[in-house]
């Protein structure tokens, strides 16, 4: 019972800090509802597989839906929904612009930033998919600290239905 005391403030402050260049919004972002997420806007994401019972050092990462809603938005704009790889190769180039620094410093401002995913719109309605490749992607950033996932930060359309990623503009 005794660490409790410890575990509990550990992962309240683990979740109300994330990672040190996500900041939340404090605005509306063209109908998205924005601003620091409720305990109901953030996914948990335990650090233990789901095979192991998680012990009572175990952190948990929260994954806020917003960043979920406009990753998945972004890649029904930029990903045919069949290419599984290509929608996870999307979601590390938006996260390798944010570990980077020079591109934004949260997921909000490198996807809405100018000329940078035409394919985002707030109107697109991502499917099931996008929304599960979104969630993901991203937790799997948070847990690693918010580094960056590779290499790549662009990509492009290729000569049909997949995208070319690359490390320089």
């Amino acid at each position: 019972m005794k660490w409790l005391t410890v575990i509990i403030p550990l992962l309240f402050a683990l979740i109300l800090t994330g990672c040190s260049q996500t900041k939340l919004p404090t605005e509306t972002l063209s109908g998205i509802p924005t601003g620091t997420p409720s305990a109901a806007a953030t996914t948990v994401i335990p650090n233990a597989p789901a095979s192991e019972k998680p012990s009572p050092s175990s952190a948990a990462i929260a994954v806020p839906d917003f960043e979920v809603e406009l990753v998945a938005k972004t890649l029904r704009g930029e990903c045919f929904d069949e290419q599984h790889d290509d929608k996870r190769e999307v979601v590390k180039v938006i996260c390798n612009r944010v570990s980077h620094g020079e591109f934004g410093d949260s997921i909000e401002a490198v996807i809405t930033a100018p000329r940078q995913f035409q394919g985002y719109r707030t109107g697109n309605i991502p499917t099931a998919n996008d929304y599960e490749i979104a969630r993901e992607v991203l937790a799997e950033w948070y847990e690693g600290g918010c580094r960056p996932m590779g290499e790549y930060l662009f990509f492009s359309s290729g000569n049909g239905h997949k995208n070319v990623f690359r490390e320089n503009y």
